[in-house]
């Protein structure tokens, strides 16, 4: 089988592989914004958070209410031997009891801060959840925007490998080449083909991701994207730092876990203090003939109290130093989370000022050379004097630097993403000084588009 074959029957592949975008060709494209909000709208999980959020905040008045009434009935002072007969004694009769405990108000306060401190947790969760699924869908799109970038770098290339064969097959025709550089640009261009083919299935594979974000089908087709454009931020990991210790959910969530175990403290050292139980009772009482003292009703009123200080040291004590345990590795969680967060927040600003230098060197430096040496020697090559491997080397060190561009940008953008997650930058309305990513009206203004 001839190379030319081989060579027909990879771009057939590729015509194959290639189906589903073309059915993506007719569907109006996807924009960050609308992936954004479509995510939010549609995710399980936020809609999860949320009823737990519901059943968080029903549960924090109950906390704090009185226990139920008591009501009970029963006879009183029947005479032994005589059965249950009401008409023995004056004293006998039918009793009415209606009691209700009152603890201090003090706990009933701290029980419903407690259980208001899990409603704030379950809401910073939510949060924290919303704001990483915002950092899924951002990655997610630009590895779509990455690859439809990187596509069509490649088929710049697979057509400049087409006219190096042509080239080759023309000087060879002349009997000014030799067939060996006719092989060299055959092999080039299906090198060229294979690494369409790979990354239309690695875009194929994004596709998938981004459609499970939305809720969609994994097949799904979705329309070529924008091409990435470069956010503008001045970076400080101080500053950054500084907004996330008041934005960061996942903070949010360890100081409120922290009110909430110093409140549970209070509250199990509120156990010392006693309960009390009022009491209302009437008896209705049997008429005894030839007794008057007997018939009539009577009702009386109680006061009860319980004795905690007899069990202290077995159920208060422990309880107060179980708290005091769970507030002490509260406070530590919250320390060890600052820590990690400003030195992940730190670590990312350097990853991202690192990419943009390295793409500021690529794109005003090395990819201006790589396109000029590309140019110099299809010309020289034209004329007959240059050399395959020197037009093919240069051709692939040009293709190596154009994906090196599209990465670099798409790693830039993926890097603003993370700090923005880490920061808890919200799109309704972060704190004065977080990042805040700007609309795509906005970028293309920035970029005079």
């Amino acid at each position: 089988m001839s190379l030319r074959l081989v060579l027909r029957l990879l771009a057939t592949a590729i015509l194959l592989a290639l189906g589903d975008l073309g059915a993506a060709q007719g569907e109006p494209m996807l924009t960050r914004d609308q992936a954004i909000c479509e995510a939010i709208e549609k995710s399980a999980e936020l809609a999860s958070l949320e009823q737990q959020a519901a059943a968080a905040e029903a549960m924090v008045a109950p906390a704090g209410a009185l226990p139920d009434p008591m009501l009970s009935a029963g006879l009183s002072n029947l005479v032994v031997g005589q059965g249950l007969r009401l008409d023995q004694d004056a004293m006998t009769g039918i009793e009415f009891m209606l009691s209700q405990e009152v603890p201090p108000s003090s706990k009933r306060r701290l029980s419903r801060e407690v259980q208001s401190g899990e409603l704030a947790m379950v809401q910073a969760r939510r949060q924290d959840k919303l704001l990483d699924l915002i950092r899924q869908v951002k990655k997610s799109y630009l590895d779509l925007q990455y690859y439809d970038e990187a596509l069509a770098v490649a088929e710049q290339n697979r057509d400049l490998a087409q006219d190096m064969l042509a080239a080759a097959e023309a000087r060879y025709a002349t009997g000014k080449g030799m067939q060996q550089d006719v092989f060299q640009a055959q092999v080039r261009l299906s090198q060229m083909v294979e690494m369409l083919i790979s990354m239309r299935r690695m875009r194929a594979a994004a596709q998938a991701r981004l459609n499970r974000l939305l809720y969609r089908a994994p097949g799904q087709p979705i329309a070529p994207l924008p091409g990435i454009r470069m956010s503008a931020l001045d970076l400080n990991a101080s500053d950054l730092a500084a907004c996330a210790e008041e934005s960061n959910p996942r903070l949010t969530e360890m100081r409120a876990r922290l009110a909430q175990a110093h409140n549970s403290q209070q509250l199990a050292a509120q156990e010392i203090k006693p309960h009390y139980t009022f009491g209302l009772s009437y008896m209705v009482r049997t008429r005894i003939p030839m007794n008057d003292m007997s018939g009539s009703d009577m009702w009386g009123v109680s006061v009860g109290i319980n004795l905690p200080w007899i069990y202290r040291r077995q159920k208060v004590d422990q309880e107060v130093k179980v708290a005091q345990a769970s507030r002490l590795a509260a406070e530590q969680d919250l320390a060890a989370m600052q820590n990690e967060l400003s030195g992940m927040i730190e670590e990312m600003v350097i990853e991202v000022q690192r990419t943009a230098d390295q793409l500021s060197l690529v794109e005003t430096g090395l990819l201006p050379q790589a396109e000029g040496a590309v140019a110099a020697s299809r010309a020289s090559y034209a004329a007959g004097q240059g050399e395959i491997l020197d037009l093919l080397d240069n051709q692939m060190n040009l293709y190596d630097l154009q994906l090196e561009r599209v990465s670099l940008l798409a790693d830039h953008e993926r890097g603003l993403a993370e700090i923005e997650y880490l920061v808890g930058a919200s799109p309704g309305g972060p704190p004065e000084g977080t990042l805040v990513p700007r609309t795509e009206a906005e970028e293309g203004a920035v970029n005079g588009q």
